[in-house]
């Protein structure tokens, strides 16, 4: 368990990267800057279509040097079913997964994980597994305290969250709340299909933001820490007007703009989010594709630069990242390019603390790239260096220990 020297540290270690996805206890030292990092691997372990070649075994990690970008081959953390998507505990060395399952019978189901973590050698404890109370869960967060996990189950349709015990533990689900309702922008009484595909908290740890590429909406929910539980907010939610299938969202560093990579049409919906009031507002939607280019193309995953100056998207089908310029001054997003890292099913990709290292992990061709970021163009570029690896789909910093 990591100990702060006092207070002031320890209020500071609780807030996160402008990225969203590395824990600050792990990120940053008052004294020296920090370069060497366990990357954890989230992977896919079963076969076909959906999933990838069945060969992973579940969740693997690195180390990095983010001063020279070495990064090692891939070792087993644990095995664990399909955990597809992680994350970190803001305050202690612990680590959550979701797990994907199909029983027998083609049924979906889901649970979630809890880990202990083990700074030093990188190896994973499990602590338990609960239901996630739906099927096929596809991402989840921590709230910034450290005491909530919420969950995104996208083949039913649902958000539910769960306490965090005081040994790193899950508790079975406080909350479950069922997405439905009709599809924003669609026409009254046409069918939808309902996916709930991404969890976030916002940064005042006020609101749980889920969103549903089927209902083409983002779902606002007042959060209650203390009893881990979550109530739908007023007004609930943001009903689109664009046909986006919102999949990812991520929080800018200022805490007023929000990105989603959209899995209707290869573009990225840029939101004005009010943190008082809790209400978004629908801004502009921008190509992540050259003006040229016929790729049928779903976008997968949203990050944005520690610097705040780019957004980075995923774009499957034409199997290249995206870089969005941001205006300073409204937020607003202009394609600065789309590389093309090689490589087959960019489902996912993150890019490292000091913000010089892009991993793209290429689910369907089995590999992670590393490229080189620009931070004053935002542009990447390639370093050489693919390491071989099954199915993955997720990556997440940890400072080593």
């Amino acid at each position: 368990m990591t100990r702060f020297p006092n207070p002031a540290i320890r209020r500071r270690d609780l807030l996160f990267s402008a990225a969203g996805t590395l824990p600050l206890f792990a990120a940053r030292r008052a004294t020296a800057a920090v370069s060497r990092y366990l990357v954890y691997w989230g992977t896919y372990t079963a076969g076909g279509a959906r999933y990838g070649t069945g060969e992973s075994k579940g969740i693997y990690f690195s180390r990095l040097d983010t001063a020279t970008g070495s990064l090692t081959p891939p070792e087993l953390a644990v095995e664990s079913a399909n955990p597809s998507f992680l994350a970190i505990h803001p305050r202690r060395p612990l680590l959550y997964a979701v797990n994907e399952h199909i029983d027998s019978d083609g049924k979906v189901m889901g649970e979630v994980s809890a880990f202990s973590m083990d700074r030093k050698t990188g190896k994973l404890t499990e602590l338990n597994r609960v239901s996630s109370r739906g099927g096929m869960p596809c991402h989840l967060c921590t709230d910034k305290t450290g005491k909530v996990l919420a969950v995104a189950n996208w083949s039913t349709g649902s958000t539910a969250s769960f306490p965090i015990k005081a040994d790193g533990s899950l508790g079975e689900a406080a909350t479950f709340y069922q997405h439905k309702g009709e599809r924003a922008g669609g026409t009254p009484g046409q069918p939808v299909q309902i996916h709930c595909h991404s969890v976030n908290v916002s940064a005042d740890n006020r609101f749980l933001i889920a969103t549903d590429t089927g209902l083409n909406k983002v779902f606002v929910h007042r959060l209650d820490v203390d009893h881990a539980t979550f109530t739908p907010h007023e007004p609930p939610f943001l009903g689109l007007k664009t046909p986006a299938n919102p999949r990812h969202l991520v929080f800018h560093s200022n805490g007023k703009w929000a990105y989603i990579a959209n899995e209707a049409s290869a573009g990225c919906t840029m939101l004005r989010y009010d943190p008082k009031r809790g209400v978004f507002e629908e801004g502009g939607v921008t190509r992540t594709l050259p003006p040229d280019s016929t790729a049928r193309s779903t976008p997968a995953e949203a990050v944005v630069h520690p610097n705040g100056k780019f957004v980075y998207i995923s774009n499957r089908g034409h199997d290249s990242i995206a870089i969005l310029r941001i205006d300073p001054a409204d937020g607003s997003l202009t394609l600065v390019e789309a590389f093309v890292p090689g490589g087959n099913g960019p489902r996912s990709f993150n890019i490292d603390p000091t913000g010089t290292w892009l991993f793209s992990l290429m689910q369907r061709s089995n590999t992670i790239t590393r490229l080189r970021i620009d931070k004053t163009t935002g542009k990447l570029s390639p370093t050489g260096e693919t390491l071989p690896l099954a199915s993955p789909v997720c990556a997440m910093f940890v400072e080593a220990g």
